[in-house]
């Protein structure tokens, strides 16, 4: 099996067009809009709704049900009032509940996920683009997640780490609750100009019954993300000509701390350093950042993940810096597969991260991100510091100074399609090493739920030239019942995208992924998903080298549970050793083997909630069996501990061995403004004990107190013994200027 080239699909993108111009310009159903008020004089924000300034605003009571009763109203009766004046957007929402009782408000702390909360949600499309969008969400008890939608692309691609700066409040009564909320028109990016419309979605969550409302409403057939389609949500009008207020926002920051390293024997290491982030607005749609004296310290360590392939494993980028605006840097395969990470050219944990993820400085660095009329442009440059460590292999490594450079543009075409282009250049200041990249890459929409997509990409790297392409198409079809999900890749042996994510290269990789996902009306099941995916594995050569199929179903339950079951066939060919554990290695030679996964999660709107998984079945040329616990446990509102236990037990020829992980996070939630994080875990791989403990205030808007604990203990000796050792305490504080 060989599939299309990808050259070809690539190439068929451009001659799709004409096929599209219909599905450009058809808006079969009429989105519903809504003439905003302007008041003088503000909006206290207290969550009661009795500022006369509130009886100006029109009512919009119209909420339509997705789930469970797709198109009935809502079953709560719900009202939003919309008012502005010449900084802020006030909205305020009144949800009356028959059963106030039953309403779950259990957590309070930024930007954790709601969706297991009463809450309510708002997306604002403020370029009216029907690409991206704001997102905000809270809860009856205030708390607030932000974040910016990328239309149609799965909820592990949206940018859920960008945080805005707005205020809200809420209140329970015994008739339901209330939340009122200011969001500055200075956290929002916008077109300036007379008539200004944007567009608008509003949604209420009702966790007891598992039911989502939408004021512009959102089909099933849209498929499992159709909540992100964009261009099927509301008008905002009446907002007059907007200007952006103030061009220039200076974040400055101190930090005093100590560290130690006690495998070194190192001494105490004391820690005084200040820095500088700041945000432009080089126009009201072009935002410069700025970053000098780069600093992390506030982010939470990784969490561990057991390997048992030869490739590298995929860990998610945490850091604010690189978080906002991320999606327009994205190039790269479909993210679809819950088995295999997706490969795209840029990484940003590349960048001051080394390959054992290293914390290397940052000098500083700048990035713009926008748009200028129809056409999305990313710029990122930044600087890392040369560095010298060891690793825990006792090995002495040397990162010489680099420099990572990022431009990346995407023009919109027709309705919901773009083609972009984008370069990166990793180039050594200590010498003359570099790695450049180019591509080219075009997604297309042949109908509301028919896409396809693709890219070509070269690299350049002194020594390895010829054979240095990478290319992608797919198509993809997806509605409330079908997916379909086909594509091809091929990756040259020279292909070397250092500031990217391709665990594998000089392969022709093709996949066909198919599924089925009806509503059944027995077991409690909302909807159940069965499906099969299959993916074909060849050296450049053409010979076999993987095999995969997945067969399997997923069931979603009415309560919010879910429960999947997925048979793995496998076939790998190995032409050389690799060490899967320390001191065990697997032969070349080909391998068959099958195994049987399955994992059920309760309903997380319970103050309990747990997660079993399991995972048996034959291994290479031995067996592997695993299980996993995890357990959640909501005390009220404020305290929440959560468990984690991994074990796997795997016999080989080359000899037996186990993988554990045991992990505890503990969280107290003072107010949404202030919260104490306990983040402790072991890894039997590396016999360590790891703990991260943070207090978080928000002292003003935009500005906050971090106060952070990091220890590292070993546990491969008689006794604990401290590896390393760091306190830290952050301020920071906006500046509007």
């Amino acid at each position: 099996m060989t599939g299309l080239s990808p050259f070809c699909l690539l190439a068929a993108l451009v001659f799709s067009l004409d096929a599209v111009e219909t599905f450009s310009q058809e808006r079969p159903i009429k989105p519903p809009s809504l003439h905003v008020v302007r008041v003088e004089g503000g909006i206290r924000i207290d969550g009661q709704l009795d500022e006369k300034a509130w009886e100006k605003a029109a009512v919009i009571d119209r909420f339509i049900q997705r789930e469970p009763q797709e198109g009935r109203p809502c079953s709560e009766r719900t009202e939003v009032r919309i008012l502005y004046d010449e900084r802020n957007l006030y909205i305020a929402f009144r949800c009356w509940d028959s059963d106030i009782r039953n309403v779950v408000a259990n957590e309070m702390r930024r930007d954790i996920s709601l969706l297991d909360n009463d809450c309510i949600e708002i997306y604002l499309d403020t370029y009216h683009d029907h690409r991206t969008a704001f997102y905000f969400s809270t809860n009856p008890l205030g708390a607030q997640r932000d974040g910016i939608i990328t239309a149609n692309l799965s909820d592990e691609e949206q940018n859920w780490d960008w945080n805005g700066v707005w205020d809200n409040a809420s209140s329970i009564d015994g008739a339901g609750w209330t939340a009122e909320i200011a969001i500055p028109f200075q956290t929002l990016r916008f077109q300036s100009g007379e008539g200004t419309i944007w567009g608008i979605n509003l949604a209420r969550v009702i966790p007891r019954k598992r039911e989502e409302a939408y004021w512009s409403p959102i089909s099933r057939d849209f498929g499992w993300t159709g909540k992100y389609r964009v261009e099927v949500y509301g008008h905002l009008i009446g907002l007059g000509e907007l200007m952006q207020p103030g061009d220039l926002e200076v974040k400055p920051f101190a930090l005093v701390g100590t560290q130690r390293d006690f495998e070194e024997g190192g001494p105490v290491e004391r820690k005084l350093m200040g820095g500088i982030d700041a945000k432009y607005h080089l126009t009201p749609n072009l935002t410069v950042d700025l970053s000098w004296n780069t600093d992390f310290a506030q982010v939470e360590a990784d969490q561990e993940q057991t390997n048992l392939t030869r490739f590298e494993l995929f860990y998610p980028e945490k850091r604010d810096f690189f978080l906002e605006g991320a999606a327009i840097f994205r190039f790269g395969e479909r993210f679809y597969s819950p088995f295999l990470p997706a490969s795209v050219l840029f990484f940003s944990r590349r960048i001051g991260l080394s390959e054992d993820n290293t914390m290397i400085p940052l000098l500083g660095g700048v990035k713009i991100t926008g748009k200028a009329g129809s056409l999305n442009v990313g710029l990122l440059n930044m600087t890392a510091e040369r560095s010298r460590y060891t690793n825990e292999d006792d090995e002495f490594k040397v990162v010489p100074r680099t420099n990572f450079s990022v431009l990346r543009l995407r023009q919109d075409i027709l309705a919901n399609s773009s083609i972009g282009l984008i370069a990166l250049n990793k180039q050594s200041l200590d010498d003359a090493n570099f790695n450049r990249n180019v591509g080219l890459d075009a997604t297309i929409y042949l109908t509301p739920n028919t896409q396809v997509s693709g890219f070509l990409a070269k690299t350049s790297t002194p020594n390895m030239r010829g054979r240095d392409l990478a290319a992608y198409g797919d198509f993809y079809y997806n509605d409330d019942f079908w997916t379909l999900l086909v594509t091809q890749n091929t990756v040259q042996d020279n292909f070397n995208p250092e500031m990217g994510f391709f665990p594998r290269t000089g392969i022709r990789k093709s996949e066909l992924s198919f599924g089925i996902s009806p509503r059944p009306k027995f077991l409690n099941i909302r909807q159940l998903a069965l499906f099969d995916d299959f993916y074909y594995i060849t050296n450049q050569r053409g010979e076999l080298e993987s095999r995969w199929n997945y067969t399997g179903f997923y069931s979603q339950f009415q309560d919010g549970s879910w429960w999947f079951a997925i048979l793995s066939t496998n076939y790998e060919w190995l032409t050389e050793d690799f060490e899967i554990h320390d001191g065990v290695n697997i032969v070349p030679g080909d391998y068959r083997f099958t195994n049987l996964m399955s994992q059920f999660q309760s309903d997380m709107s319970k103050s309990l909630s747990a997660t079993l998984s399991v995972n048996a079945g034959d291994f290479y040329d031995g067996t592997l069996y695993g299980y996993g616990i995890g357990a959640n446990l909501k005390l009220g509102s404020r305290l929440t501990l959560n468990l984690q236990f991994n074990h796997n037990e795997v016999k080989l020829s080359a000899g037996p061995f186990t993988t554990t992980i045991l992990g505890a996070r503990v969280l107290y939630t003072f107010s949404p403004k202030l919260f104490a994080k306990a983040f402790i875990q072991w890894n039997s791989d590396n016999y360590a004990v790891s703990g991260n403990f943070l207090v978080s205030f928000i002292h003003t808007p935009g500005s906050d107190l971090f106060l952070v604990y990091n220890e590292e203990l070993s546990t491969g000796g008689k006794e604990l013994r401290t590896n390393n050792r760091t306190v830290m305490l952050k301020f920071t504080y906006l500046f509007n200027l």
